[in-house]
């Protein structure tokens, strides 16, 4: 194989990959562009969702069989609340626990009494727009212990995708690199936009280290 025979085909790879990737990334791409958005202008009067959030406090019934961890502790009650999200903020003692349970648009408070086997549950819930701007920054991090890794499976699932999404942007930009390189000679504007774009990009970098 000669050196333009293998060229061409790292080309036209190049292409291929660069568009089944960009077509199997663009509904997350837009997906976080808007919630982006939903951020950046939280004074939009058609997303608003803090306003017309729904909150309710239900009385529990919990009953918990003597001898569990705390891990089966936890998976007990929520099996009996048929509840599912991903678990932050325990706090256990020897007759009682209180956490959280939360998953995109949706938190749960509650609090669970052993001796009487009753509690509180508080929820919390937003409209679309609400689990739209949750979606963007739900990763199941603990801002308080980061080695603590997420619990629940749709949330590892997630932060799966958002990795494979931020490699995807990664190749896309590189492989865009690639094919404008190929006609760089017939293409100012080309330079124009790299030129300006790690300019502001690089601008950025600067202020983090003011």
């Amino acid at each position: 194989m000669t050196y333009k025979t293998l060229i061409k085909k790292l080309t036209y790879s190049n292409r291929r990959l660069h568009i089944h990737i960009g077509l199997f990334l663009v509904l997350f791409i837009w997906l976080f562009s808007f919630s982006g958005l939903l951020l950046n202008h939280g004074n939009w009067k058609f997303a608003s969702f803090w306003d017309e959030r729904k909150e309710k406090t239900i009385e529990i019934t919990v009953s918990i069989p003597a001898g569990l961890d705390s891990i089966q502790v936890l998976k007990t009650i929520l099996s009996q609340l048929k509840i599912v999200g991903e678990v932050n903020n325990v706090k256990m003692t020897p007759d009682s626990v209180d956490f959280s349970v939360a998953y995109p648009g949706h938190v749960s408070n509650i609090h669970a009494d052993f001796k009487k086997g009753t509690g509180i549950q508080k929820e919390l819930s937003y409209n679309i727009w609400g689990k739209l701007r949750t979606l963007h920054t739900f990763n199941g991090a603990n801002r308080d212990n980061a080695d603590v890794e997420p619990n629940w499976l749709l949330t590892r699932v997630w932060r799966f995708s958002m990795d494979a999404i931020a490699v995807g942007l990664i190749f896309l930009s590189v492989s865009s690199w690639i094919m404008w390189y190929k006609i760089r000679q017939n293409y100012l504007w080309g330079y124009l936009a790299l030129i300006a774009g790690f300019a502001l990009a690089g601008w950025f970098v600067y202020l983090l280290k003011l």
